[in-house]
C-alpha cells in the first residue's frame, strides 16, 4: 500500500477561482501539503486546461466569468468521468440548489465559509477517492492479465507433455532395441528432448512461482530482468498471434539485473498498455519492448506509431493506476510510452 504522503506528490489539482486573494492563500496552503498546483481565474481557462487531461482533482468555483462551474463540470464529464470535482462557493447564500448538486458529477462541495481546514480534510476524502479507484483499475488489468499468464503456461505445458511422449517414445524404441547397438542420431535426439523439456520445465515454475507470487500480494517478490520480460511475453503471446502483431522485446541493460519496487503491479499495467496499441494497430506491424536502465530508475520503453491514437479518457485512466504504484511513473511522447520503476 503506497503511504498518504507517497500519492499527493504525484496527484496533481487544478484551482479554478476568479477571487485572487483566495486563490493565493489556496494555493499556498495546497503546495505545503505536498501537491502539484495549478490555477485558472475564469471557468473557459479552467476548462482548456482539464481537457488536457493532467489533472487529478479540481477544486472549481461555482462561481466564475466565461463558464461558471457547473458549466465547467458537464463540459468536462463529456470526455473525462475519472478526475474528481470538489465544487466550491464563497458565501453561504451562493450555495447552488440541492437539484443542482444531485444532478452534477461531482464528489464533493466545499463552503469557503467553513475554512481551509475543512478544505484540507474534503482533499483526504478526495486522494483515498482518487486511490481506490486506481486499486479497482489495477485490480481489473491483473485479473485479465494473471488469466491471459494461465492460458500462456497451460499451452506451455500442453508442448512439454507432447514432446515429453514423443521423448518417451524414444527411450522406449531404446530399450526395445534389448542391448544392440544404438544409433548415435536417436541418442543425441532424446537428449536435445531433455535439454529442451528440461529447460521449459524450469521456465514454466518461474512463471507459476510469479502467478502465486502476484495473486498473493507479495510486494516484496523480486525478479530477474529476463523472468519478467518472459512473463509480458506469455501474457501477450496468444492476444499478439491473434491480431497478426509482432511484438520485439529486448532487454538493454548494464548487466543481469533483479528488478523490485512496483514490478508486479508494472508488469501488469505494461501488458495493458501494449493490448491497447494492438487493438489500434493494422495486422502486419509491430511492437517493440526494451527494458533499459539508468543509476535511479528501470524504464520500460513501449514504441509504436499508434501510441498518440491511444484515447484522452484511457491514457488519464493509465496514468491514474501508475502514479499510484509507488516509485513509478509514466511518460509519453509521438510514439513512446515509458514506464520508471525506481530502483
Amino acid at each position: 500500500m503506497v503511504k498518504y504522503e507517497e500519492i499527493i506528490k504525484n496527484i496533481n489539482i487544478l484551482l479554478a477561482d476568479d477571487d485572487e486573494d483566495y486563490m493565493m492563500m489556496t494555493y499556498a496552503f495546497l503546495k505545503q501539503l505536498g501537491y502539484n498546483v495549478d490555477k485558472a481565474y475564469d471557468g473557459k481557462k479552467a476548462l482548456e486546461m482539464l481537457q488536457t487531461n493532467k489533472y487529478q482533482i479540481t477544486l472549481l468555483d461555482y462561481f466564475m466569468p466565461e463558464l461558471n462551474g457547473e458549466e465547467v463540470v458537464n463540459k468536462i464529464r463529456e470526455t473525462n468521468k475519472e478526475i474528481i470535482i470538489i465544487l466550491q462557493t464563497g458565501f453561504s447564500g451562493q450555495k447552488p440548489p440541492i437539484d443542482t448538486m444531485q444532478k452534477l458529477n461531482i464528489q464533493n462541495y466545499h463552503d469557503k465559509t467553513e475554512g481551509i481546514d475543512r478544505l484540507n480534510l474534503e482533499l483526504i476524502s478526495a486522494v483515498k477517492i482518487f486511490n481506490q479507484q486506481s486499486e479497482i483499475e489495477l485490480t481489473k488489468y491483473k485479473t485479465k492479465a494473471i488469466g491471459e499468464l494461465i492460458y500462456g503456461v497451460a499451452q506451455e505445458i500442453k508442448s512439454n507433455l507432447l514432446s515429453v511422449g514423443a521423448s518417451m517414445e524414444y527411450t522406449n524404441m531404446l530399450i526395445q532395441n534389448n542391448g544392440k547397438e544404438i544409433d548415435n542420431d536417436k541418442i543425441e535426439k532424446l537428449n536435445k528432448f531433455y535439454t529442451n523439456n528440461k529447460e521449459s520445465l524450469l521456465r514454466v515454475d518461474k512463471v507459476l512461482s510469479s502467478i502465486i507470487n502476484q495473486s498473493t500480494e507479495n510486494t516484496d517478490y523480486v525478479m530477474t530482468d529476463k523472468d519478467v520480460m518472459e512473463i509480458i511475453s506469455l501474457i501477450l503471446k496468444n492476444e499478439a498471434q491473434v491480431r497478426g502483431i509482432e511484438l520485439v522485446s529486448r532487454i538493454s541493460l548494464k548487466s543481469d539485473s533483479y528488478i523490485k519496487g512496483g514490478i508486479n503491479d508494472t508488469i501488469f499495467i505494461v501488458c495493458e498498455i501494449i493490448k491497447e496499441l494492438m487493438e489500434l494497430e493494422a495486422k502486419g506491424n509491430k511492437i517493440e519492448l526494451v527494458l533499459t536502465e539508468d543509476e535511479e530508475y528501470w524504464y520500460f520503453n513501449i514504441t509504436n506509431g499508434k501510441v498518440s491514437a491511444i484515447s484522452p479518457s484511457q491514457y488519464y485512466i493509465l496514468n491514474k493506476v501508475v502514479i499510484s504504484i509507488e516509485g513509478t511513473n509514466i511518460y509519453r511522447d509521438d510514439n513512446k510510452i515509458v514506464i520508471s520503476i525506481k530502483k
